[in-house]
């Protein structure tokens, strides 16, 4: 049973002035479709030179494209339509260059370059049109990949030849779904069909139908023939010869090409067919965009991540050192209460001998109120520095292991849909940051780091408390002020000799060392932990610079990137409302 396409050319019919002016809109639009991708980097060969492919041919003649199984009876079937033995048959391969039928005023062959060929023929039917035969579609699949990156998107027709004998072959329908997202128009054409009864004919073309719907998504035209008949019929007269042409079928197949597809509705098909490249290159591209896109939104995700824990990192530091504060306001608490009793007991008038012995006094202040202080503060200072530079290490991994995991994230995805340099790029600025913070956290000396911290530490309290006390410890540096207290119960001992040694004043003199040894512990605890909380947050600066200075390429480049692609995602957007609103133009 033949279908005719008679609702596809139920349209108004267009000038010459319409055509020529959406043939300049078209042109314009795949101009601006170029200029998009030449912005898009890892544009796809194929697709450039399909758009360019497009642009040419609409200035060209109408193109057909013949495909099918190499036995299908291709040659024989292109031979019947031009009413002579233009092209070689046989039940082997006869060809596997494709082959560009074109009208000359002699018959002329030749091989333009491997696997393709050139030949004219004066038959009527190519004035109009330009008919490319191909190799079968086994063939086609495997080597030509020319077919589907210059001819396919070109073509305004495709005819689709399958065997009555060996219907719908695997390698057909792997050629249909090949040529399904150019969105070309395709009719199918079973040939062989004398070899079958009616019914067989039917029970064919229903089986043919299903499956190239299945493939498609739509059911184009179909028709029944028998090529070799037809073939015959032309090489005979009268009127057998007629009645053989309309029994073959190939009849419906030239009323088709040459009547039904005037000059207009060929017009139309080869509108329609940029129109297909345009979309599919559009929404490709489009597609591939926002893809970036949203692999850059979990980048930028993971990059506000990372800044957060930077943030907490800074915050978490100052409240957990308290702790290591308070513990070291303990020993000076405790240094502050036997000092206290060191007064006491000390500045009385029956230890009137030891209070004018200044040696025997200092060695008392140093044993009974020093005692081992210094070891106790060098202790605790050691344990905070110790856990400062847990803390620091273990962010550095922290984060090292998140932009590693963030480098494994896409790696797919990447190589597939998004590919080319943009996932390079990434991936390599990513790689980049990894080795940096490996190679940070593998060279991390900690005690290099802690000795520097302390001694970073005993310059900023010696600094603002006492001068001249070189290369000590932090709690022999502290040791080294709390004898300036000694030196002041000195001079307020030294008062006491001057006055006579009177009664009256002694309690005054006691409360007076105590409120000075009170002050100087102060002054010291609040020096400390002033400087130790100034170099807590210096630390804490300092590795957070480090980090994000490692992260600044990635961080630039997602910037930039999104940007980019942000344009370029509005661009393709509106590029292609622009190619729905021109196909309804066309109807």
């Amino acid at each position: 049973m033949i279908t005719l396409p008679f609702g596809l050319f139920r349209r108004r019919r267009l000038t010459t002035e319409q055509q020529d002016a959406l043939l300049t809109e078209l042109e314009h639009l795949l101009q601006q479709i170029g200029a998009a991708l030449e912005r898009f980097t890892d544009v796809d060969p194929a697709d450039r030179n399909a758009l360019e492919g497009s642009r040419a041919s609409l200035r060209e003649l109408f193109l057909i494209v013949v495909a099918g199984e190499f036995n299908s009876g291709k040659s024989t079937f292109l031979n019947a339509l031009l009413g002579a033995q233009v092209l070689p048959e046989g039940v082997t391969p006869t060809t596997d260059a494709i082959t560009l039928l074109k009208y000359g005023p002699e018959p002329f062959d030749e091989l333009i370059e491997p696997g393709l060929r050139l030949h004219h023929y004066p038959a009527e039917i190519l004035r109009q049109l330009t008919v490319v035969d191909t190799p079968g579609t086994n063939a086609v699949i495997r080597h030509h990949e020319r077919l589907t990156r210059d001819y396919i998107p070109r073509a305004d027709l495709v005819i689709f030849l399958t065997s009555a004998d060996r219907p719908f072959t695997e390698s057909e329908r792997a050629f249909l779904e090949l040529i399904k997202e150019w969105g070309k128009k395709i009719v199918v054409v079973i040939n062989k069909a004398d070899i079958l009864t009616a019914a067989e004919q039917d029970q064919v073309a229903q089986f043919v139908r299903e499956h190239v719907n299945r493939v498609l998504e739509q059911s184009p035209e179909l028709f029944m023939v028998s090529a070799r008949r037809a073939l015959q019929a032309r090489q005979q007269t009268g009127n057998d010869a007629d009645e053989q042409w309309q029994a073959s079928g190939m009849a419906a197949i030239e009323h088709f090409v040459i009547d039904t597809l005037d000059e207009e509705t060929r017009f139309r098909l080869k509108v329609l067919s940029p129109i297909g490249v345009a979309r599919r290159i559009t929404t490709k591209y489009l597609t591939a965009t926002e893809d970036r896109l949203a692999t850059l939104r979990d980048d930028i995700q993971a990059l506000d991540q990372i800044d957060r824990q930077l943030v907490l990192f800074g915050d978490e530091l100052r409240q957990d050192a308290e702790y290591y504060l308070a513990e070291i306001d303990r020993v000076l608490t405790s240094i502050q209460e036997r000092g206290e009793r060191f007064c006491d007991e000390t500045i009385r008038l029956t230890r009137i001998r030891e209070l004018i012995d200044t040696d025997r006094l200092r060695a008392a202040f140093e044993e009974t109120v020093i005692g081992d202080a210094y070891q106790q503060i060098d202790k605790q200072v050691q344990k905070l520095i110790d856990w400062l530079m847990e803390k620091n290490l273990r962010l550095q991994q922290s984060v090292d292991e998140f932009i590693r995991q963030r480098t494994l994230a896409h790696r797919e995805q990447m190589v597939g849909s998004v590919g080319g340099s943009f996932a390079y790029n990434r991936q390599a600025l990513l790689e980049s940051i990894g080795q940096a913070a490996h190679t940070a956290i593998a060279g991390y000396d900690r005690q290099a780091e802690a000795h520097q911290l302390a001694g970073e530490l005993q310059s900023s309290v010696a600094a603002t408390a006492i001068t001249g006390v070189g290369a000590l410890g932090l709690g022999a540096t502290l040791v080294a002020i709390f004898h300036t207290v000694l030196l002041d119960m000195t001079g307020i001992l030294a008062a006491l000799t001057v006055a006579g040694l009177g009664l009256a004043i002694l309690p005054a003199k006691r409360r007076q060392a105590k409120e000075t040894l009170h002050k100087k512990i102060d002054e010291v605890r609040e020096q400390l932990r002033t400087s130790l909380r100034q170099q807590i947050d210096r630390e804490s600066e300092r590795t957070v610079l480090q980090i994000r200075e490692r992260n600044a390429p990635f961080i630039r480049f997602v910037r930039a990137q999104q940007e980019q692609l942000l344009d370029l995602q509005r661009t393709f957007s509106d590029l292609a409302v622009a190619v729905e609103k021109f196909a309804k133009q066309v109807g």
